[in-house]
């Protein structure tokens, strides 16, 4: 019975691994898949305002070339506003992970120091 419980506690802790591992993974692909969302993001908006400007070289009029100034500027500001909540959130995330590793080691050489290192 005791190679049982030992042998399930083993696997417990193998599974718990394997856990961490996967919501690390899970963590870093979400992370990548935000990156790429921002780049395709510039892109467009690049591509978009290329066309904008390098299109015939008729005279548009000037009801809309204000409607393309506005969307524009708006576009513009909406795409700063992600970038900023995305610095925010991987600053917080930075953060936090210096944070854990701080924590992690203070126990570490709170554990093992010797007692008579101790005043």
């Amino acid at each position: 019975m005791s190679q049982n419980k030992e042998k399930r506690a083993e696997l417990e802790i193998q599974a718990a691994a394997i856990e961490e591992q996967l919501t690390e993974t899970v963590t870093e692909y979400k992370k990548i898949g935000n990156q790429m969302l921002i780049a395709g993001g510039i892109f467009a908006g690049g591509y978009l305002l290329y066309s904008m400007f390098s299109g015939s070289k008729k005279k548009g009029s000037f009801v809309g070339d204000a409607i393309k100034s506005y969307a524009l500027a708006l576009a513009l500001s909406y795409a700063k506003d992600l970038l900023v909540d995305y610095l925010a959130s991987l600053e917080q995330e930075n953060l936090r992970r210096i944070y854990s590793q701080a924590l992690i080691t203070d126990y570490r050489i709170l554990t093992t120091s010797s007692p008579s290192n101790k005043p």
